[in-house]
């Protein structure tokens, strides 16, 4: 390679990497346009929509980013506001680009990040004015169908060692609201069961509105009722307790309770 060719070769590189740096910060500093330029059809250049809590009203300070299908880089991101709707200014030029979004919801003492369904998951260019809604659902599979995730929290279930019921699947589980939902919703009383043996529900109930519940078990067969117990946090069995889900302050158990249960 010649050292012209080099040097238009660096110089090139450069000019696109300000360029996207560029349209990356064209936004205010956390990515927000003013929320009064929101265009609900669509604008060349801009990603723009509206994000709804789960009965339908408008979601503020939620949060939406777009994400590159060429370089797998995370794009700018916006908050939503007042009114639910929002704009974020694209980088002209790279391809693809597919939105996403997430709320911080603080319940019971504890923050909980919950993933937000989109109504289109289909990618866009910035040229396309394209639209993204979003809404928060306490229950439901999330948009990537490939993967076996729900907007719900999952419950972990623990026979106790001692206990020779060994079919977990027939232990139906009764979860009582403790409270609103997570949502200031009511919520209901949910029977839930596990999977069967060799699935990968197994020992797992999953997609269950995040709230405080007061849980009890019964076995099916038999119709006996079980004892239970906060697995991850006390051990001692009761014929009711009362669980929720743990918070992002456990990241790797976020979303999620863990149920032990005997029938000693």
């Amino acid at each position: 390679m010649s050292a012209n060719i080099f040097i238009r070769s660096i110089a090139g590189s450069a000019i696109l990497t300000a360029g996207i740096l560029l349209a990356l910060i064209s936004c205010t500093g956390n990515g927000e346009i003013d929320p009064e330029q929101n265009d609900s059809d669509g604008q060349s250049g801009y990603l723009v929509g509206k994000v709804t809590d789960p009965a339908g009203n408008a979601l503020p300070d939620a949060t939406i980013f777009t994400e590159n299908t060429v370089y797998k880089n995370r794009g700018a991101e916006v908050s939503s506001s007042s009114d639910g709707t929002y704009k974020l200014s694209l980088v002209a030029g790279l391809g693809q680009w597919t939105a996403k979004g997430y709320i911080l919801k603080a319940y019971n003492g504890k923050v909980y990040k919950i993933n937000l369904h989109p109504d289109n998951t289909a990618s866009f260019t910035e040229d396309e004015k394209p639209v993204r809604n979003f809404q928060w659902k306490l229950q439901g599979h999330i948009a990537d169908k490939s993967l076996d995730l729900y907007y719900g929290g999952t419950a972990e279930l623990y026979r106790d060692l001692n206990s020779e019921l060994r079919d977990s699947e027939n232990v139906e589980f009764t979860f009582r609201p403790d409270g609103p939902l997570i949502d200031g919703s009511g919520g209901k009383v949910l029977k839930l069961r596990c999977g069967k043996s060799g699935t990968s529900g197994y020992n797992l109930i999953k997609d269950i509105p995040i709230g405080r519940y007061k849980v009890s078990a019964v076995y099916v067969p038999t119709g006996q009722s079980l004892r239970v117990t906060d697995a991850w946090n006390d051990g001692t069995y009761y014929p009711e307790v009362t669980m929720e889900f743990y918070g992002t302050d456990q990241s790797y158990r976020s979303n999620q309770m863990g149920i032990g249960y005997t029938d000693l």
